[in-house]
């Protein structure tokens, strides 16, 4: 489990919540380019803590909350009548869970799904609606990342028709990793074999071999991502593409410890 620093203005189990001190990509922007606006939106929004497997939204539903997500991640996740399901985005500190209800009146496709726990801020989709019409800035940053989330839908399709188990699996550790900071976190084979649209079999079969390789290492319930760059490597295209919309890369994901607190 992901553990915080405590400080002023400790909140939820010891997540500082000073909102200045956000690592929402969108409201970090949002602050430096218009700060008023910034300054009135996040009186108005709530710290709202992620848990594991919690649902924030279901298919043909509109969402009650837009979320700003802090740190964790939300998956966007697809599935059929009967029953099988996979992962075709995530949200983490980059971006906003619900940007669908933001921009829109259209009802979900999707569940939104908190895959790893940690913390969103939270505001009444109609109070965000509001701010986007006033706030061109606003706007502009919510409509640029809903072009990344099309984006990553596109790309999930192309890779789950055209790679390899092992490929997606690498692709998933490594957009995870970059998304939630940390390059170690707790995972059930269940799990992943739903987010990389495999059999638990052929995950478990490509994890074995990515472990075997000295890439990854899993224990008890624990994955740990070894080498970054041994692991982009197997990685298909996939990562690159999704990863340069947000401006991200291997490069800044290599610069990062390997395990950050867990």
């Amino acid at each position: 489990m992901f553990a915080f620093s405590a400080g002023a203005g400790v909140g939820w189990e010891g997540v500082d919540l000073v909102p200045e001190r956000t690592r929402n990509q969108i409201l970090s922007q949002l602050a430096v380019v218009d700060p008023d606006v910034f300054g009135r939106l996040m009186q108005q929004l709530e710290p709202h803590p992620l848990q594991r497997g919690v649902l924030l939204g279901s298919p043909r539903a509109h969402l009650d909350f837009i979320y700003f997500i802090d740190s964790g991640i939300v998956s966007l996740v697809a599935e059929t009548r009967g029953g099988s399901s996979v992962d075709v985005a995530l949200v983490g500190r980059e971006g906003v869970a619900g940007i669908a209800d933001a921009l829109g009146r259209r009802q979900l496709p999707y569940r939104l799904v908190v895959q790893l726990p940690g913390l969103a801020y939270r505001a009444p989709r109609d109070l965000i609606r509001e701010h986007i019409l006033s706030c061109s800035t606003l706007h502009a940053l919510l409509m640029d990342y809903s072009q990344s989330v099309m984006h990553q839908l596109a790309q999930s399709a192309l890779c789950n028709r055209f790679h390899t188990s092992e490929q997606r699996l690498a692709r998933w550790l490594l957009l995870t990793a970059e998304r939630a900071d940390t390059k170690r976190f707790e995972l059930t084979h269940e799990l992943v074999a739903q987010m990389v649209g495999a059999p638990r079999s052929a995950v478990s079969e490509s994890a074995s071999a990515l472990r075997e390789r000295g890439i990854i290492d899993y224990r008890r319930g624990v994955l740990t991502i070894r080498s970054t760059s041994r692991l982009h490597k197997v990685a298909c295209e996939c990562f690159d593409a999704v990863s340069a919309v947000n401006g991200n890369g291997a490069s800044a994901l290599s610069r990062r410890p390997s395990a950050v607190g867990v």
